[in-house]
């Protein structure tokens, strides 16, 4: 199983053993914003501790950590364009497997650009792109990202949207991967989960979110088990909980 979107920089070492006990092979570990964000440095320290330090943590763990880097639409600094500048000269790095996340949390103008600014990149770079999706708005959000990827065309394959539950689900109108978050307090259970890829046709990637709020450790294999007892297809199973993950971060 690849856990496609967690925070490892706020978890503890005994979370990444439990989650290697549990038959999680490989971890995304993504940007976000654990501090308040002022300045363009907190983010290029930030990057820095994912490539190094979280990497390093899961081969101590026996755990395969791969890392997303970007700008987090929930905390950034006014001057956000210079990481926009740097993020390139990051993404040499092997580890680096996409840019995120990003994506629109208020819908102000600015957090629009940075989106954008960022997709563009995605797009020169031909770099996988985790999009956010906020709890709030949900659909107006997610109407507004699609408008935003249709002015870059950038392609369908490179995009993974992120946090969709069952209101916003028909609204993914192209073949972009759809992320599912099985976080009970704050986004879906697995149980809603289970029934939305059981019902629906699509590139679904699912993922615990793990941060500095409360989250489940167990979210993939707990959500493939359920799959398993009301009769998800194996396919969908498999591709849910790993191949469309390894093939969208091209492990």
């Amino acid at each position: 199983m690849i856990d496609a979107h967690t925070h490892l920089d706020v978890r503890s070492f005994e979370d990444l053993e439990k989650m290697a006990l549990s038959g999680i092979e490989t971890i995304i570990t993504c940007s976000h914003d654990p501090y308040k964000m002022s300045v363009p440095e907190v983010y290029l320290d930030h990057w820095d501790r994912l490539i190094n330090l979280e990497v390093k943590r899961g081969k101590m763990a026996g755990v395969e950590v791969k890392v997303a880097l970007g700008v987090h639409p929930m905390g950034y600094p006014k001057n956000w364009e210079v990481l926009i500048k740097k993020l390139p000269e990051f993404l040499e790095n092997e580890n680096v497997v996409a840019i995120g996340e990003t994506g629109l949390h208020y819908l102000n103008e600015d957090e629009k650009k940075l989106l954008r600014e960022q997709l563009i990149l995605a797009k020169d770079y031909n770099m996988p792109i985790i999009v956010h999706t906020p709890e709030k708005n949900k659909k107006e959000a997610l109407i507004e990202i699609l408008k935003i990827l249709d002015e870059v065309k950038i392609k369908d394959n490179l995009v993974m949207i992120d946090h969709i539950n069952k209101e916003t689900v028909d609204l993914i109108d192209r073949d972009v991967y759809v992320g599912l978050t099985v976080q009970p307090s704050m986004k879906i259970s697995h149980e809603e989960a289970a029934e939305i890829i059981k019902n629906y046709n699509k590139k679904f990637i699912l993922s615990s979110d793990l941060g500095s709020l409360k989250a489940d450790i167990y979210a993939l294999p707990r959500t493939k088990l359920y799959m398993k007892k009301i009769g998800v297809e194996e396919e969908k199973i498999i591709d849910s909980v790993y191949k469309n993950a390894k093939e969208f971060y091209r492990l």
